[in-house]
C-alpha cells in the first residue's frame, strides 16, 4: 500500500447533497442525452445498419473495460476510512487500460466489418476509465459538480464530433475516432487539472497493490458480467438476426437509457452517504435512504412504460423515422425491462455502499447464465421480443437476487453503544 499523499491544494467548497444530486442528473443527463443524439443522427443518416456496427463496438468493448477497470471508482469513494491513497488507485488502473487496448486490437480482428469502429471505442473506453479513477477521487471528496461537468463536455463534445466527422465522411471508423477524441481533449484539459486539487503526490507509484487488487476483482467481474448481461442481447442479434436488427433493438433500448439517468444520477450522488451510513450501524438509515432510491427509480420506471404503452409507435416514428413505428409491442417489453433494471440497479448501489463486493460475483454468474439461456430460446424464435422478454427475466433474476444480499448484509448491524453520559 502506498504511503498518504501529501495534502493537495485547497480546492473550493464542495456542493451539498441536494446540489450534488442535481449535478449529477444534469451531468448523466447531458451525456445520455448526447449519446441517444448520435443513435438518432446515425439512424436518419446511415440507417440501422450503421446503429448496428456502432453498437457491437460498445457490446464488445464496455464489458472488457468495465472488468479491467474493477470498479475502482466505487471501492474508492466508498473507502470511508481511507484506507488506499489515491496513487493505489491510479497506479492499478493505468495498465489495466493498456492491457484493454491490446485486447480490443484482437477484438477488431474478429469483426472485419467492424473493427475501425471497435477499435476506437475501445480507445475512448481506456481513456474514459483514466477519468473514471479520476471521478472516484472527486467523488470520495463529493465533488459531484466537477465529475457532471467533465461528463457534459466529454457528451457534448463527443456528439459534435461523432456527427461531424459521420456528416462529412459518412464513415463509421472516422466518426469513433471522434468520440475517442472527445475523451482525450476532457482528460487532459478538465480532469487532471482538477484532479491536482484533490490529490497532490506523485499518482504512479509501482508496484501495484496487490491488497487493492483482491479487494477490487470480484467488483470488477461483477460490473463486467453486469455489462455482459446489458449486451448479451445484442450479441446474440448480431450473430443470429444481422446488424441492421441489432441497430433496430439498439435505438429502442435508448429510450430506457433516458430514464436511467435518473437513477444513476441518484444512486451516485447517495452512494458515499450509504457507505457513511453503514460504517456507522446505521441500519435504519441506510434502509430509508436505499427506499427512497428505490421508490424514485419505481417512479421513472412505470411512467416510462406507460408512455411506451400509450404513444409508444408515434414516439418512434418522431424520434427515428416511420420504420421504426411498426416495432411498439418490442419497444414496450423493453421498457418494462429497463424498469425492473432500475430497481435493480438500486440494489446494487446498495450492496456497493455496503462494500459487499464478493457476494455479488456468483449473484451476477447466475443472473448472466439465466439470461444467457433465455436469449438462446426466445430471441431466434421471437426476435427483438424475444430479446426483450430475455431482458426482462435477467432484470428480474438480478432484483431478486440483489436484494437477498442486501438484507443479509444489514442483519449483523449493530449501531454503536451511546456514549457516556448520553444515556
Amino acid at each position: 500500500m502506498s504511503m498518504p499523499a501529501p495534502t493537495p491544494p485547497t480546492a473550493p467548497a464542495a456542493p451539498g447533497l441536494r446540489a450534488g444530486m442535481l449535478w449529477t442528473v444534469l451531468g448523466q443527463g447531458t451525456f445520455s442525452a448526447a449519446q441517444w443524439l448520435m443513435v438518432i443522427l446515425l439512424a436518419r443518416s446511415g440507417g440501422a445498419e450503421a446503429v448496428g456496427v456502432y453498437s457491437l463496438g460498445l457490446a464488445l468493448t464496455a464489458p472488457l473495460f468495465l472488468l479491467l477497470g474493477l470498479q475502482l471508482r466505487g471501492v474508492q469513494a466508498t473507502d470511508a476510512a481511507q484506507q488506499y491513497a489515491f496513487s493505489d488507485y491510479f497506479t492499478l488502473r493505468l495498465p489495466s487500460m493498456l492491457l484493454g487496448l491490446l485486447i480490443t486490437a484482437g477484438l477488431a480482428g474478429l469483426y472485419p466489418h467492424a473493427s475501425g469502429a471497435i477499435w476506437w471505442l475501445g480507445t475512448a473506453k481506456a481513456l474514459e476509465g483514466i477519468s473514471d479513477v479520476i471521478y472516484g477521487r472527486m467523488q470520495q471528496r463529493e465533488r459531484l459538480d466537477w465529475i457532471a461537468q467533465s461528463t457534459m463536455l466529454r457528451g457534448l463534445l463527443g456528439l459534435a464530433l461523432l456527427g461531424g466527422l459521420h456528416l462529412l465522411t459518412r464513415n463509421l471508423t472516422f466518426s469513433a475516432a471522434g468520440v475517442a477524441a472527445a475523451g482525450l481533449t476532457t482528460l487532459v484539459l478538465f480532469d487532471l487539472p482538477r484532479a491536482r486539487q484533490v490529490a497532490a503526490g506523485r499518482w504512479w507509484q509501482p508496484p501495484l497493490s496487490g491488497s487493492l487488487l483482491k479487494l477490487a476483482l470480484p467488483l470488477g467481474l461483477v460490473l463486467a458480467l453486469v455489462s455482459l448481461g446489458t449486451n448479451l442481447p445484442r450479441l446474440f442479434i448480431e450473430h443470429q438476426l444481422g446488424s441492421g436488427s441489432l441497430g433496430v433493438y439498439s435505438a429502442l433500448s435508448y429510450v430506457s437509457v433516458a430514464g436511467s439517468v435518473l437513477v444513476v444520477a441518484l444512486g451516485t450522488a447517495l452512494t458515499t452517504r450509504l457507505s457513511q451510513h453503514y460504517v456507522r450501524a446505521e441500519k435504519a438509515a441506510f434502509l430509508r435512504l436505499s427506499l427512497l432510491l428505490t421508490a424514485g427509480a419505481g417512479g421513472v420506471g412505470a411512467a416510462l412504460t406507460l408512455l411506451s404503452g400509450v404513444a409508444g409507435g408515434p414516439m418512434l416514428h418522431l424520434l427515428y423515422g416511420p420504420d421504426y413505428a411498426a416495432y411498439a409491442k418490442p419497444f414496450f417489453w423493453l421498457t418494462l425491462a429497463g424498469s425492473a433494471g432500475f430497481l435493480a440497479s438500486c440494489a446494487g448501489f446498495a450492496l456497493t455502499a455496503a462494500r459487499r463486493f464478493r457476494e455479488q460475483l456468483p449473484l451476477f454468474v447466475g443472473v448472466t447464465l439465466i439470461l444467457a439461456a433465455a436469449c438462446w430460446w426466445f430471441i431466434p424464435r421471437q426476435g427483438l421480443l424475444g430479446a426483450a422478454t430475455a431482458g426482462l427475466i435477467g432484470s428480474a433474476a438480478q432484483l431478486l437476487g440483489s436484494w437477498f444480499i442486501v438484507m443479509q448484509a444489514l442483519r449483523p448491524l449493530r449501531a454503536p453503544p451511546p456514549l457516556q453520559g448520553e444515556a
